[in-house]
């Protein structure tokens, strides 16, 4: 009996390390997600290929057509993570807690495709054009492209949400709407059915936060180790996507429901030129927000792009030679 006891440190510890990896794997949680678009591969490849449980983590992803809605759901506590837009700076603006952790797309990834009768800017006047939702990053990048144009997006287009990229191609297919704010693979399928691109906007010169991994500071602070590990498993995921262009293809496929090569290719490309390789953190794209929304809230001009941001992950990685292990 002397023995045994002595021995119950030892067999404690190893009770305690073999229940660790379970403990980890256990742990559940949602992330939404707000576009059914190609700009979204990485989280849908990291979750396909099983990487969140390679880090310790069950997560759930669930589609919400909108990152104004996914911003309130966030601050509402029903996701501790998520991918978002822009739209975070009105969220916190309005006494939210968001944070970028990371970057994924940082440049308007959306083509504005109208009826072929619209062969040029001036042709939209009162004329009605589609997105996701008001505050989206769809709204944001339209009307910024309609001021650029020299005209005002409240009196000379009409703006409609329709809900999702889904919705803005069938409303544009029944005549509902002239045209809207388009991403892949919905995009190929309006130019399929005759429509045209009017705008590429990311030969505009627009930095902007399309799509953000985002968290609230209250979460990361109660449980900082998950947020790294999502942000560590979700980069593994992307460096799938730039390897392995057939599986990244399938997984495109699937979660946008289309088996066409054609579009899949189309899709594949654009995911591959607008999906940063790393997270990098869209300082500059925030920047670009807030400078337009200081036009109607004064409460942006107090603030900077840092305050928007949490660099610690990001940070911590690329010091430990993380993403270099991944080849960037």
């Amino acid at each position: 009996m002397k023995n045994l006891s002595s021995l119950f440190p030892f067999f404690l510890v190893l009770l305690l390390l073999a229940a660790s990896p379970l403990q980890a794997q256990s742990q559940r949680f949602p992330v939404a997600y707000s576009a059914i678009s190609a700009t979204q591969t990485g989280l849908y490849i990291t979750k396909e290929a099983g990487l969140f449980e390679k880090h310790g983590l069950n997560v759930d992803l669930i589609y919400i057509g909108s990152g104004t809605r996914v911003a309130q759901a966030v601050i509402a506590g029903e996701f501790p993570i998520a991918l978002a837009g822009g739209t975070i700076v009105n969220a916190n603006l309005a006494g939210g807690d968001i944070t970028i952790v990371g970057g994924i797309v940082n440049v308007p990834a959306f083509y504005l495709i109208v009826h072929p009768s619209i062969k040029k800017p001036e042709d939209l006047k009162g004329k009605a054009l589609g997105i996701t939702r008001y505050g989206s990053s769809t709204d944001f990048t339209l009307r910024y492209l309609i001021k650029k144009w020299g005209m005002d997006p409240d009196r000379d287009v009409k703006i409609l949400q329709m809900g999702g990229q889904p919705e803005i191609l069938a409303g544009v297919q029944a005549g509902v709407i002239q045209g809207g704010n388009f991403s892949s693979p919905a995009d190929y399928k309006a130019r399929e059915a005759g429509y045209t691109v009017l705008a590429d906007f990311a030969k505009t010169g627009l930095d902007y936060p399309t799509v953000s991994i985002v968290s609230t500071r209250s979460y990361i602070k109660k449980d900082s180790a998950t947020v790294k590990r999502f942000l560590m498993a979700y980069s593994e995921g992307v460096q799938k996507l730039f390897k392995d262009k057939d599986y990244a293809m399938k997984i495109i496929g699937k979660y946008t429901r289309t088996q066409d090569h054609e579009v899949l290719e189309a899709s594949y490309t654009y995911a591959t030129n607008f999906i940063e390789r790393t997270p990098r953190l869209p300082y500059k794209a925030i920047e670009t927000v807030l400078a337009q929304t200081a036009e109607r809230d004064p409460k942006a001009k107090e603030h900077k792009a840092e305050d928007f941001i949490d660099a610690t992950f990001f940070n911590e990685l690329e010091k430990s030679g993380f993403f270099k292990s991944l080849g960037w």
